[in-house]
């Protein structure tokens, strides 16, 4: 028995209003603000709201204390508080100056002899009578003898080099100390191989140094020469 023409209406007309219900509903929800977009406030179009991720945490600052001062560096100390030691130098930096001192007489090279020097430096005996004084010896000594007759010679040999540390002058069996050494200072004590030629005295028995370390090496604070061994 076919249906009747009023009952297919009522079906379709059901139908259609299905579909708009439905399309007013998802309408509605598109344009309405989410909950978690109205809690902060802002629309829920808006790109510049606040993201799933949590906040990036911000720790309070920190003061740092700022590292303890350092002493200054010395060569030797009393065992008290916090010392810092300078590496000494070894023979090698020793033997070095010495021979260039024998270099420097050799050549005849008062200018040679005056770069060895620290700036303070002067004679063994009265070292505050300067460079200047050291320095015209060495140019009188220069023009009265020959000392280039020495070039080719050995007149020194390192093993034979003695070196001192104030501490070690203490000793009755000790050299005498020099009485303006410094207590960071060397005493060196160099017996000459050669020191005349053709009975001409160009030398002492023996060259006494005070080397102070400077700048990584040695260099003569004051300088003598002596007949005593």
């Amino acid at each position: 028995m076919p249906s009747s023409p009023c009952r297919v209406t009522r079906i379709r007309g059901s139908k259609l209003f299905s579909l708009a219900l439905t399309y007013i509903l998802v309408s509605g929800c598109a344009r309405a603000p989410s909950a978690t977009a109205s809690r902060w406030g802002v629309s829920a179009r808006d790109p510049s709201g606040p993201s799933s991720e949590p906040p990036t945490r911000r720790p309070d600052g920190v003061v740092l204390e700022p590292p303890p001062a350092m002493p200054s560096v010395v060569e030797r100390a009393d065992t008290r508080g916090v010392i810092a030691l300078r590496e000494p130098l070894g023979g090698d930096a020793l033997r070095e100056v010495v021979l260039a001192v024998a270099d420097a007489w050799q050549r005849e090279s008062v200018e040679q002899l005056m770069a060895l020097l620290t700036n303070d430096a002067g004679p063994l005996e009265a070292r505050s009578r300067g460079r200047a004084t050291l320095a015209e010896t060495w140019r009188q000594r220069m023009h009265a003898h020959e000392y280039r007759r020495l070039a080719g010679m050995t007149l020194v040999r390192v093993e034979r080099i003695e070196r001192y540390r104030w501490e070690d002058l203490s000793t009755p069996d000790s050299p005498p100390r020099p009485p303006e050494m410094h207590t960071d200072e060397l005493y060196v004590r160099v017996p000459l191989e050669v020191t005349r030629i053709a009975g001409e005295r160009l030398f002492g028995q023996e060259l006494l140094l005070l080397l102070r370390r400077e700048e990584g090496k040695y260099k003569i604070a004051a300088y003598g020469e002596s007949d005593g061994m």
